[in-house]
């Protein structure tokens, strides 16, 4: 599970005492000795739910230096502190956009029962399927299987949103880039006879990362003149 909380780490706190960098401290020897072969050669992975959620460039400055994770936001849900509102269609939209979109899990009575709860007594995941939910009615998310789930408009229309609205060319390049991925590490897999691989998996790497895992890649088009939350 991830780890509910705000990181500091974007405001530059990066050693103690005012060290330079690949300065030791005196019972921790260095940093980078402490890393694992595999990630001083290809980098640590980082989890998605950690990491800070992109922010508007006009949204105050506290919202911008303190940006929430996805464990922020579905620790929200859990609390019911959030501000979600039924999804509306907006063909007309000037810049065509996503919206972070939820619903109850396909699990009959007990998903609807369990809709707005918190998973475990840490409440850092949410009983909840998640889905980038768009404009124009186009959708997909991360579902059980190989595949994206893509919802008919029947069914998007009980999705609930969050406020905020991603720019969709962006969000669609990254969409295409994390598939280009996993298309290489499922032909890797099949090559080293492993039929098995999956890329949803409901604690590591659920809708939820997913969407998480989108919205990094998506920042890194985004330029100052077109950037990736709209106004």
């Amino acid at each position: 599970m991830a780890t509910t909380g705000k990181s500091n780490g974007h405001l530059g706190i990066s050693h103690p005492f005012g060290a330079r960098h690949g300065t030791p401290v005196a019972g921790q020897g260095n940093e980078r000795t402490q890393q694992s072969l595999a990630d001083r050669m290809y980098g640590a992975k980082k989890d998605p739910l950690t990491q800070p959620l992109p922010v508007s460039p006009d949204a105050p400055l506290q919202e911008r230096m303190y940006a929430e994770s996805m464990s922020d936001v579905v620790a929200r849900h859990a609390a019911k502190t959030h501000d979600l509102k039924p999804f509306r269609l907006n063909p007309e939209a000037e810049i065509p956009y996503y919206q972070m979109g939820v619903r109850p899990l396909d699990l009959g009575d007990w998903g609807k029962e369990k809709y707005g709860k918190g998973v475990g007594r840490d409440k850092q995941q949410h009983y909840e399927h998640m889905q980038f939910v768009g404009s124009d009615g186009s959708n997909f998310g991360l579902s059980k299987g190989e595949g994206l789930l893509v919802e008919d408009m029947k069914t998007l229309f009980t999705y609930e949103v969050e406020a905020p609205k991603y720019r969709k060319e962006y969000v669609d390049r990254a969409r295409q880039a994390l598939d280009a991925e996993w298309n290489k590490q499922l032909t890797e897999a099949y090559q080293a006879m492993d039929f098995e691989v999956q890329r949803y998996n409901i604690r590591t790497y659920n809708c939820q990362h997913y969407f998480a895992a989108i919205m990094q890649k998506a920042q890194e088009y985004e330029t100052i003149d077109k950037p990736l939350v709209l106004p």
